[in-house]
């Protein structure tokens, strides 16, 4: 009986692991796991919603909780442990790595978890704004660009630069650029306190489809010629074509530019728990597509490290992938 009894605690215990307090739960090795996540309004901020829920499930004692962020703040934030895991675009992940674009030192402590999907890019203005159809038209204009330390205006202003714009161009023309969460600056569009609205999505962003009921949008497309051009320049910016029907009244596909969103976690995070961390988010994909479909349908092991260097991955991710046949 003793030894059936320990066989049993050492299925339900996975692996190596031994079982928490609670029976047949994962151990984790602290009780509190931050989750660097978007603003309110934002796709990122349902995906940790989820993310929350999935580990307290598997994991015994544990609470995760999502904290509002952006690309660049997650992963400064991780950076200075703020927060053990967290979502960001691999072109910011790329550049901490090495210290450019927004960071003015190379951050040693982030590692990489898996690269998750796609995220479209949206310039939306009001449908009836008739004097805004394509980005010169937004150069006097009052732009919203979503959370500061996101990486949303960092992928703009590259984007702008291939049209010779600027953020002195657009003041110089008088006009003004704001910030801030993803619901306040739709309700600011609709409220016609901004004119234009940034933001990123997979590909439908939620604040849009909250205004969307009252005011229909018209989203400003990117010229071919253009994001041809930024996606050979190796920021990790490539394009597509945002799907007709994305937006009400939208009838066209409509070519913008495109991120890649990815998980990351502190580097020194114990190597068990990420790998533990790494195969239940993988295991509980049904947790995902029940709750946001438009976005879990794009999380697929076949595409989990697109973007991302795998001599970045964290170990305990790594061994996940090797054992799943996606690393050899």
């Amino acid at each position: 009986m003793i030894i059936c009894t320990s066989l049993i605690l050492a299925a339900c215990g996975g692996g190596n692991n031994e079982a928490s307090g609670e029976e047949g739960k994962l151990t984790a090795p602290s009780k509190f796991l931050r989750i660097g996540s978007g603003p309110m309004g934002s796709g990122w901020f349902p995906i940790t919603t989820v993310m929350s829920e999935v580990y307290m499930d598997e994991f015994g004692g544990l609470n995760a909780s999502q904290l509002e962020g952006g690309s660049t703040a997650n992963l400064k934030s991780l950076d200075v442990g703020d927060v053990e895991i967290g979502l960001n675009y691999t072109s910011d992940f790329a550049d901490a790595i090495v210290g450019e674009g927004s960071f003015d030192k190379p951050l040693k402590t982030v590692t990489g978890i898996a690269s998750l999907y796609p995220v479209y890019q949206t310039i939306a203005t009001l449908k009836k704004k008739d004097d805004i159809n394509k980005i010169e038209d937004i150069v006097d204009k009052h732009i919203f660009l979503g959370p500061k330390d996101g990486g949303g205006p960092v992928a703009f202003w590259k984007m702008m630069d291939e049209y010779g714009i600027d953020e002195k161009t657009i003041k110089a023309a008088g006009g003004k650029i704001s910030y801030g969460s993803y619901n306040d600056g739709a309700s600011m569009m609709a409220d016609g306190n901004v004119d234009v609205f940034l933001g990123g999505g997979g590909p439908a962003i939620a604040a849009l489809q909250e205004i969307e009921m009252t005011n229909e949008l018209k989203i400003i497309p990117i010229d071919q010629d253009k994001l041809e051009s930024i996606n050979e320049k190796g920021f990790g910016i490539a394009y597509d074509n945002l799907p007709a029907g994305t937006y009400k009244g939208q009838d066209e596909d409509v070519p913008t530019y495109t991120m890649v969103a990815m998980l990351t976690a502190q580097k020194d995070l114990d190597e068990e728990y990420v790998y533990n961390l790494t195969k239940v988010f993988w295991e509980n994909m049904d947790s995902f597509e029940a709750q946001i479909p438009e976005r879990a349908k794009y999380f697929t092991l076949e595409t989990v490290l697109d973007g991302i260097d795998p001599e970045t991955l964290h170990p305990g991710a790594k061994k996940y992938y090797e054992e799943q046949g996606v690393l050899k």
